[in-house]
Protein backbone atom coordinates (compact mmCIF):
# COMPACT_ATOMS: atom_id res chain seq x y z
CA UNK A 1 0.00 0.00 0.00
CA UNK A 2 3.08 2.43 0.82
CA UNK A 3 3.93 1.91 -2.90
CA UNK A 4 0.93 2.94 -4.36
CA UNK A 5 1.26 5.87 -2.36
CA UNK A 6 4.75 6.60 -3.36
CA UNK A 7 3.73 6.09 -6.88
CA UNK A 8 0.45 8.36 -6.75
CA UNK A 9 2.88 11.13 -4.95
CA UNK A 10 5.43 11.12 -7.82
CA UNK A 11 2.00 10.87 -10.43
CA UNK A 12 0.77 13.98 -8.61
CA UNK A 13 3.85 15.75 -8.54
CA UNK A 14 4.55 15.00 -12.13
CA UNK A 15 1.15 16.05 -13.05
CA UNK A 16 1.79 19.86 -11.32
CA UNK A 17 4.64 20.05 -13.58
CA UNK A 18 2.95 19.25 -16.58
CA UNK A 19 0.03 22.01 -15.82
CA UNK A 20 2.19 24.60 -14.98
CA UNK A 21 4.14 24.22 -18.23
CA UNK A 22 1.63 24.02 -20.04
CA UNK A 23 -0.04 27.42 -18.34
CA UNK A 24 3.22 28.89 -19.64
CA UNK A 25 3.23 27.66 -22.53
CA UNK A 26 -0.20 28.96 -24.38
CA UNK A 27 0.47 32.72 -23.45
CA UNK A 28 3.33 32.14 -25.56
CA UNK A 29 2.04 30.54 -27.91
CA UNK A 30 -1.36 33.11 -28.19
CA UNK A 31 1.01 35.95 -28.88
CA UNK A 32 2.49 34.44 -31.57
CA UNK A 33 -0.49 33.63 -33.36
CA UNK A 34 -1.97 36.78 -32.85
CA UNK A 35 1.24 38.53 -34.31
CA UNK A 36 0.68 36.32 -37.14
CA UNK A 37 -2.57 37.07 -37.95
CA UNK A 38 -3.05 40.87 -37.34
CA UNK A 39 -2.55 42.75 -40.55
CA UNK A 40 0.28 44.32 -41.45
CA UNK A 41 -1.51 47.26 -43.42
CA UNK A 42 -4.90 48.47 -43.05
CA UNK A 43 -6.37 51.01 -45.69
CA UNK A 44 -5.92 52.37 -47.82
CA UNK A 45 -6.71 55.97 -46.74
CA UNK A 46 -6.08 59.55 -48.25
CA UNK A 47 -3.92 61.85 -46.49
CA UNK A 48 -6.10 64.72 -45.58
CA UNK A 49 -2.54 67.46 -45.52
CA UNK A 50 1.13 67.37 -45.41
CA UNK A 51 2.41 68.82 -41.71
CA UNK A 52 5.97 68.41 -42.11
CA UNK A 53 7.77 66.84 -45.18
CA UNK A 54 8.33 64.24 -43.00
CA UNK A 55 4.07 64.09 -41.05
CA UNK A 56 1.26 63.65 -42.51
CA UNK A 57 -2.55 63.88 -41.67
CA UNK A 58 -4.93 61.04 -42.59
CA UNK A 59 -8.27 60.69 -43.28
CA UNK A 60 -9.42 57.75 -41.28
CA UNK A 61 -12.81 56.43 -39.53
CA UNK A 62 -13.32 57.45 -36.32
CA UNK A 63 -13.81 53.77 -35.17
CA UNK A 64 -10.01 53.13 -35.84
CA UNK A 65 -9.07 55.08 -32.31
CA UNK A 66 -5.55 55.81 -33.53
CA UNK A 67 -4.10 58.96 -34.05
CA UNK A 68 -4.42 60.96 -37.46
CA UNK A 69 -0.90 62.44 -37.58
CA UNK A 70 1.64 59.80 -38.75
CA UNK A 71 4.82 59.57 -40.03
CA UNK A 72 5.83 59.24 -43.39
CA UNK A 73 7.99 56.09 -42.67
CA UNK A 74 4.40 54.42 -41.57
CA UNK A 75 2.87 54.89 -44.81
CA UNK A 76 3.29 52.81 -47.27
CA UNK A 77 1.84 53.54 -51.22
CA UNK A 78 -1.20 51.41 -52.04
CA UNK A 79 -1.38 49.60 -54.86
CA UNK A 80 -4.68 48.34 -56.76
CA UNK A 81 -4.50 45.00 -57.04
CA UNK A 82 -5.97 42.93 -60.60
CA UNK A 83 -8.71 40.68 -60.02
CA UNK A 84 -8.81 37.61 -61.66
Amino acid sequence: MKEIKKIHEKVKVALRKSQEEIKNFIPQMMKILMKKLTEKYIGPYRMKKIILENVVELELPVLLRIHLVVNVSRIVLYKRQIER
